[in-house]
């Protein structure tokens, strides 16, 4: 495999060093753990064998005392006897696989718990979940398939192997998948990898990336996978955490804490979407643990249609980091009461399933998050109901009727170009037992080309020009141009009149001609001072205004014109 894939933590020698310091930490051991909402198990029912997950990472302490306990052993290999006793083409993987080391030994090399420490800790926090919810009982109800992807003697926290741990996992059993990492670009095998485990049934489960970009990285960005970003202590986005439309939901992503493979009681707490995956896997595990039966796209709709919405201070990421915080107890009460399923709809998240039926509380059903949005894309499922050419679906926006139709002739799928909307049905329309499901997903806006994009052609003798965010702050990660051409033997006099930049950081620059090279640079402006008049030397001025992924301001504003 040529591509390579990294760990999903932002550092690993940080990560080392916070459990170095834990004891000044003033971070709740536990915030990252209520802030799911889990709920202690009031029953004893459960599916008859245990959820078996399969953790794809560096390496495992196995000893540690919160992995000992639920570490899945292969039932029909005999341990260390030198032998395939199952056939799987695997000797002794009583305990999982070395995938890269091709043996049996999944452990962290002696010396090496610095650099190999992702694996253990995103074990532990997947069995912590299971703990705070089911008790002593938990190793009972689910179990860790360790599946090691990084060589010994690897020199880099890469996992080439990545995809092969995949492969061995679904082939070997496991029920959900954890892939707590991203990178690379996977080839067709590993894509059919993927695609395999989806038709079996297999869950997988993956961090969207850690570089702040509003981009998400293989393998979450794959369809068939479930992509989570990750959130901090103020229910705002991590600030590591990649985001996009493509996010499925999000867990915490700060200080949270897990064990550590330097001692069998050692921990660590640690920043990334790394433990939001392995959080979001162990509320899955869970769920899984009720039900010996559930399809992976109901286990899918449990989570995404029981998630903590976010509220308006979310605007800047509204669309771009899931449908919301995942919330285990509401997933279960969604799983367990059906009946009540449509009680759980929020009109503040950007994506899910309505559930419309006669036992809705409303006849009126809207879709209104946070956020900038081109519109909704909406996909009906009317097979529950019985003649649905009786039946009329309104589409309200802005307080206008949008379209109308009847059931019987409502599209397979359709695109509602607004912000936000209102589904309406007739009083009492539906009949007891009778419900229609529809899946939407909002189409966001590119918030790098918010405002201003690409390059923009201005002839005229004089005029303003601005970065166009009005009233609002400029966005991140932009790069905008204006070129700006008068008569030949005239030049440009540029007078600003607002400026407000991040200092040293968000620049806009001036340049003699169509080249951004630094000896026709004219001048540049950062910051809040206003600048002084610039005079070009030429006829043609190419404005370029380009932004990092930080702090932004309110942007600036100048006049030009032309003078002698």
């Amino acid at each position: 495999m040529k591509h390579t894939i990294q760990l999903a933590s932002i550092l690993m020698l940080a990560s080392f060093l916070s459990f170095q310091a834990f004891s000044q930490a003033t971070t709740s051991r536990s915030w990252a753990f209520d802030c799911i909402h889990i709920p202690k198990a009031t029953t004893t029912n459960s599916r008859s064998a245990p959820v078996i997950v399969a953790v794809v990472d560096d390496a495992f302490r196995l000893s540690h005392k919160e992995l000992k306990d639920f570490i899945y052993k292969n039932p029909l290999e005999i341990p260390d006897n030198q032998y395939d006793d199952d056939g799987n083409g695997y000797i002794d993987d009583t305990y999982g696989w070395d995938i890269s080391d091709n043996d049996k030994n999944v452990a962290v090399l002696e010396g090496r718990d610095k650099e190999f420490f992702h694996g253990t800790y995103i074990a532990s926090i997947i069995t912590k979940v299971a703990s705070l919810h089911y008790g002593k009982a938990a190793a009972k109800r689910i179990k860790i398939m360790p599946v090691k992807v990084l060589a010994d003697q690897a020199n880099r926290t890469y996992l080439k192997d990545g995809y092969k741990g995949i492969k061995y996992a679904m082939e070997n059993g496991a029920d959900i998948i954890c892939l707590a990492w991203s990178g690379g670009n996977p080839s067709k095998e590993d894509l059919k990898i993927i695609q395999d485990a989806q038709e079996k049934g297999i869950l997988i489960i993956s961090s969207v990336g850690n570089f702040n970009e509003e981009k998400i990285l293989n393998p979450a960005v794959i369809p068939e996978v479930l992509a989570v970003a990750g959130i901090n202590q103020n229910f705002q986005k991590e600030k590591h955490s990649n985001y996009g439309m493509r996010v499925d939901l999000a867990a915490p992503a700060e200080m949270v804490m897990g064990a550590h493979p330097e001692k069998d009681n050692a921990y660590i707490h640690d920043n990334g979407t790394s433990a939001s995956a392995a959080l979001v896997t162990g509320c899955a595990a869970i769920l899984l643990s009720k039900k010996e039966r559930l399809k992976n796209s109901a286990l899918k709709e449990a989570l995404l249609n029981t998630v903590t919405p976010y509220n308006k201070d979310f605007s800047t990421y509204g669309g771009k980091m899931g449908a919301g915080v995942i919330n285990l107890k509401n997933a279960l009460d969604y799983l367990s009461t059906p009946s009540n399923r449509s009680t759980h709809y929020s009109a503040l998240r950007p994506k899910g399933m309505m559930v419309i039926d006669a036992d809705s509380r409303s006849k009126k059903w809207e879709i209104r998050p946070v956020g900038d949005y081109h519109g909704f894309y909406l996909k009906p499922d009317i097979s529950g109901i019985k003649k649905p050419e009786k039946h009329l679906l309104r589409i309200i926006v802005k307080d206008t009727l949008w379209n109308e139709y009847k059931l019987s002739n409502l599209p397979p799928q359709l695109f509602v170009p607004s912000p936000f909307l209102t589904l309406t049905l007739p009083k009492n329309s539906l009949k007891k037992k009778e419900l229609i499901q529809i899946n939407y997903h909002g189409k966001t806006i590119d918030s790098t080309k918010l405002y201003c994009s690409d390059l923009r052609y201005l002839n005229l003798e004089k005029g303003a020009v601005t970065d166009g965010s009005g009233e609002n702050n400029y966005a991140n990660s932009c790069s905008c141009k204006w070129l700006i051409n008068v008569p030949i033997g005239k030049r440009i006099k540029f007078t600003f009149e607002k400026m407000d930049t991040q200092p040293n950081v968000d620049f806009v620059y001036l340049v003699d001609g169509k080249t951004a090279i630094k000896e026709n640079i004219i001048a540049k402006f950062s910051g809040q001072n206003q600048p002084p008049v610039v005079v070009s030397r030429t006829n043609e001025v190419l404005v370029w205004f380009v932004t990092d992924k930080t702090s932004t301001g309110q942007g600036w504003q100048f006049y030009y014109e032309v003078v002698e």
